[in-house]
């Protein structure tokens, strides 16, 4: 009796063995399903919008290294335009100095000329005597400050007498100074012009009086 009863119960749970397993593995496959569905499907929706998101933010950075590129091109063109108008400038104000010194240069010429047709019937001295020095006509010598040297540079940019001399700009004085180097570039011209206005003039006082406050030709 006792193994028939242990045998029937045997054979009862190799019957209700795989309805055991089925009713676990059921709801542990539902269990599964049900958070797959609550976790990880709303992960993946998540990461498909970041993705997206990612790929817009790319497109934007892209943009942006383009538009950066063209506007240090645009910044380097500028650049470029701005050295070249600074050049032409300085050319043109170069010029304007040459152009206004022939024009004051001419303009000498011409008071010359009209002085010699006012006063042809007197002819002006050859030479003149001032502060116990005698002085050829138009000899830039008699200005103060100007030495046979620095006489000698002026002719050669076409300053000859007195009246060339005063009508010269300052600046024109400078630049032909520098030309010469650094041994002319320490006398300053700032008085030149006056004292050689003087001299045409032939207002002899009043061109002692001026040197006389003067320091080698400077005031």
């Amino acid at each position: 009796m006792l193994f028939e009863h242990i045998f029937l119960q045997a054979s009862t749970f190799k019957q209700d063995l795989p309805v055991g397993l089925l009713l676990c593995i059921v709801p542990a496959i539902l269990g599964w399903l049900a958070a797959y569905a609550y976790y990880v499907s709303p992960l993946k929706t998540k990461l498909a919008e970041m993705t997206a998101e990612n790929g817009s933010l790319n497109m934007k950075v892209n943009n942006l290294s383009t538009e950066n590129t063209d506007l240090r091109v645009k910044l380097t063109q500028a650049d470029s335009e701005l050295h070249t108008r600074a050049e032409q400038i300085r050319k043109l104000k170069n010029d304007l100095i040459i152009c206004e010194s022939d024009f004051n240069v001419l303009k000498g010429q011409v008071a010359e000329k009209g002085g010699a047709s006012a006063k042809a019937a007197v002819a002006p001295p050859q030479s003149i005597t001032f502060a116990g020095t005698k002085y050829k006509t138009d000899d830039l010598k008699i200005v103060e400050g100007i030495g046979p040297k620095i006489a000698e540079l002026l002719n050669e940019a076409g300053i000859k007498t007195w009246t060339g001399l005063a009508g010269t700009p300052v600046s024109r004085l400078d630049e032909i100074l520098e030309a010469a180097g650094p041994n002319f570039q320490i006398h300053s011209p700032g008085t030149w012009p006056e004292q050689a206005r003087l001299a045409a003039a032939a207002d002899w006082e009043a061109l002692k009086k001026l040197q006389e406050e003067l320091d080698g030709g400077k005031a």
